[in-house]
């Protein structure tokens, strides 16, 4: 009995076994992947997927993607596509990871079928086609421009590991990004921002007006203005039909420039016919290293010489910071039968940290166009256009599937879905917070931001070491109010400095604002938002004068201020100011009622000089790009000449609480600009001319900026020191030309150190009336005076920098060409800064 149900369960063992391995064997899944140029990383469309060993294949979509059933437990699929070498790939049931394949370019020129006269080069001949019939196909010929749009922007961490996710600090995110099915998780990218957004734009060539309309728009992630107002570089896409392209604000030469002959090599690889329509594939790579340059190809139509679609890549020599490449990919369509029309826009940056197998970001904006109009009358209003079901209003998500949308891409569902689960892990809100700390030196804690900890400790010879603690509310305390304000103690003379402040926003795009502060502190007097001055700590660290040489001025003050921009680039502002300045140096002022401030003087008549005034300014900014994040307008850059001007009232009072014995007029013009002059780099330059009507202390003259520290201020005469140069009238020119990599990337291997080289040079001249002059005892020759009035010969400085060393530091070498006279004073000094730039 026991022999026979040993039988039956042997049996019935070997049966279920032979029956349960046949359905393994038929089981059927999908395998996923997506195809792309190893060159340029774009996707491969229309590349063949076919097994070797039985039947079934795909080919791949616009975007590269595909998907292919797999029912076999062994075996190869092979990847092919004109132009490219073929690809095996081994398969096993167990491979279930997403596929991503990358195909070499053959690098193979067209057959010798047609016998060209010695000497000629058909892709050197498709070239000059190309440029002599560029007025016809450059989209800026093109008289309007209509259509709607697609937009987004997406920012990955990239280079992720098993390594990296089993330290400490990202261990918490590894059940998250980790698929449990990958058989690696090595080039992990984790999305961290996406900002989407559709509208309509038009543009009329001819008078040169331009209109865009939101229509809807959805951000998730780590929230940063910035960034989306910095991809805004990028919001007229490129135009490869230009001689140059300007990227994150560094110039490189186009491969259909007028001279593209001398920095770019062409052959043609291949060739297409579409209809009526025949397509040459024209590559480029460089043909000499260290310049600004791109790798890639594009398809040419052989009847119209117009291009049809780009896919190029920075080359491995530009210079270019923290960056691992620019991958650009555009595709054009053939409208009305006379002239192609961008249609799709994508433009891919990888930032690096470190190296290149360290993680880093990478930026995706990808744009979409339908409905596009070009040579029609504009449509007014901009509205939403019935659509046309045209190729680009449909948008391909993650699976290699289809699917409609007129608003937002549906494929974006699942990166929300995976920055949501993101920001529900505590440790992400505390890296997103550490790297807004490193930005803006301010920590957000709640509703709350600590800082400024850049300036928590600083030194000087009144105060000695001091200690300062700030804070402010944020957007999640109120998107209309911030209060804020900080407090500071110096050990030596514990007197507390503090200052306060309350702004209202009250239209945040037109950015319509008031102010009030309430200060007692130290004070330049005229002193910018960004500037490092000698009461910050890197000021305090690098004085190349003794702390008691420096003159500072006690500066008790209450301010108002409105102002308000326009669209249209102008801008006004009107503030009142009441000052109770102290200066903590000899003031020799002398007028009407007022006696000399000596340091030394046991029993001062006088501590400080009150000034009441009143302040109106007018700003024009043409097409100016700024940025807008939480309570902060920062201005960027703006091709055209930046003007302002400003008028201030002193106003003399008896009033106790704003008690000031100062009338004066004070008139301020200023001219600002940034040029970029093709192949050779950027100018910048700024004028400035003021006038003073009236008899006042050297406080509150015109004094020239200088710099008392070792670190270069670019706001200031670098080789002047502070309070050395006075005015009542004067004129001032600041230009600085940025030669780019010249003339390192001319010099064999010094290209590598991706220097830049920057000239500069500063001038001022100005005059003193005599009321001032006598009011100042500047005629008394038993004073030592600390101030001099730059008239007969301009005060000049020239200047020669290296930036970019380290890809950090600026070194510049300062020459003072006159005003030598001091024995303390030096012709020539060096100054350093860090530049955190592209």
């Amino acid at each position: 009995m026991i022999k026979y149900y040993t039988i039956l369960f042997v049996s019935f063992f070997w049966l279920y076994s032979l029956f349960n391995n046949h359905s393994v064997h038929a089981q059927v899944w999908l395998l996923k992947g997506k195809i792309t140029d190893s060159l340029t990383q774009q996707p491969v469309r229309n590349a063949t997927i076919q097994w070797l060993h039985q039947s079934g294949g795909t080919i791949t979509d616009s975007l590269g993607y595909f998907q292919v059933n797999n029912t076999t437990v062994n075996d190869t699929l092979k990847i092919s596509c004109m132009g490219y070498l073929s690809v095996l790939f081994p398969v096993t049931l167990t491979f279930h990871t997403f596929m991503k394949i990358a195909l070499k370019e053959t690098h193979n020129t067209l057959q010798d079928v047609i016998v060209y006269p010695r000497g000629y080069d058909p892709a050197i001949s498709l070239f000059k086609k190309v440029l002599k019939y560029k007025h016809f196909n450059n989209p800026v010929s093109y008289t309007t421009v209509q259509y709607q749009m697609y937009h987004s922007l997406e920012i990955d961490v990239i280079h992720l590991s098993d390594k990296i996710f089993d330290g400490k600090l990202l261990k918490p995110f590894k059940q998250l990004f980790i698929d449990s099915t990958a058989q690696t998780t090595t080039g992990i990218n984790v999305p961290v921002f996406i900002y989407e957004k559709t509208g309509a734009y038009q543009i009329d060539q001819t008078n040169h007006k331009e209109s865009y309309q939101l229509y809807q728009q959805k951000t998730s992630g780590i929230k940063n203005e910035s960034i989306i107002q910095y991809m805004n570089d990028f919001k007229k896409p490129v135009n490869i039909y230009n001689n140059y392209i300007k990227l994150l604000k560094t110039e490189f030469i186009s491969p259909f420039s007028a001279n593209g002959l001398h920095h770019y090599h062409y052959t043609i690889t291949d060739t297409s016919i579409k209809g009526a329509q025949t397509l040459y594939k024209l590559n480029f790579t460089p043909s000499n290293t260290g310049g600004n340059t791109f790798v890639g190809y594009v398809w040419v139509d052989l009847h119209r010489y117009a291009i049809t679609e780009i896919n190029m890549v920075t080359a491995k020599s530009v210079n270019l910071n923290w960056i691992d490449g620019i991958q650009l990919h555009q595709k054009f369509r053939f409208i009305n039968d006379s002239v192609y029309a961008l249609a799709a826009n994508e433009i891919r940056i990888q930032f690096k940290l470190l190296s290149d197998k360290q993680p880093g970001f990478s930026a995706i904006q990808t744009e979409r166009y339908s409905n596009i109009r070009v040579n029609e009358p504009i449509v007014v209003p901009l509205a939403r256009q019935p659509d046309r079901h045209t190729e680009a209003d449909w948008q391909h998500n993650q699976y290699g599937r289809y699917s409609k949308d007129t608003s937002l891409n549906a494929s974006k569902k699942y990166i929300y879905q995976k920055i949501d689960s993101l920001k529900s892990i505590p440790e992400f809100k505390t890296y997103s917070n550490v790297f807004k700390t490193m930005a803006t030196g301010y920590y957000p804690m709640g509703k709350i931001d600590f800082g400024n900890l850049y300036k928590a400790f600083t030194s000087n010879y009144i105060e000695g070491a001091r200690v300062n603690l700030g804070l402010r509310t944020n957007d999640g305390f109120s998107k209309k109010v911030q209060l804020g304000g900080y407090i500071g103690m110096g050990i030596k003379d514990k007197g507390p400095r503090y200052a306060f402040h309350t702004l209202f926003v009250f239209n945040h795009q037109a950015w319509e604002t008031l102010r009030f502060t309430w200060q007692k502190d130290f004070s330049p007097l005229k002193e910018n938002a960004d500037e490092l001055n000698e009461n910050s700590l890197f000021g305090s660290l690098l004085l190349r004068i003794p702390q008691s040489a420096i003159y500072l001025v006690d500066n008790r003050s209450f301010q108002i201020q409105y102002q308000k921009f326009y669209s249209c680039g102008f801008s006004f502002n009107i503030q009142t100011i009441t000052n109770f300045l102290s200066p903590l140096f000899n003031s020799y002022f002398s007028y009407q009622n007022y006696k000399p401030i000596l340091v030394n003087d046991p029993n001062p008549v006088i501590d400080g000089y009150r000034d009441n005034n009143l302040s109106v300014g007018i700003r024009y900014a043409f097409k100016e790009k700024f940025i807008i994040s939480g309570f902060h307008r920062r201005s960027i850059f703006s091709q055209f000449p930046i003007l302002t001007f400003t008028f201030t009232k002193g106003i003399a009072s008896k009033i106790h609480v704003l008690t000031s014995d100062f009338s004066y007029q004070k008139y301020h013009f200023s001219l600002t600009q940034q040029i970029t002059i093709n192949g050779i780099g950027i100018l910048k330059y700024v004028f400035n001319a003021g006038i003073t009507n009236g008899v006042l202390p050297l406080v509150l003259l015109d004094v020239a900026k200088g710099n008392d520290t070792y670190y270069y201020n670019q706001y200031a005469f670098n080789n002047m020191f502070r309070y050395e140069f006075a005015s009542d009238r004067y004129l001032s020119f600041f230009a600085e030309q940025q030669l780019g990599g010249f003339p390192f990337s001319r010099v064999p291997l010094m290209y590598r150190l991706k220097w830049r080289s920057i000239l500069s040079i500063r001038a001022l001249e100005g005059t003193m009336t005599a009321a001032n002059k006598a009011a100042n005892s500047y005629d008394d020759p038993a004073i030592n005076y600390h101030f001099k009035v730059p008239d007969g010969i301009p005060y000049t400085e020239i200047g020669y920098g290296i930036d970019n060393i380290f890809h950090v530091l600026r070194l510049d070498a300062i020459w003072r060409l006159n005003y030598l006279q001091p024995p303390n004073t030096s012709s020539f000094g060096l100054r350093a800064s860090l530049h955190f730039t592209f």
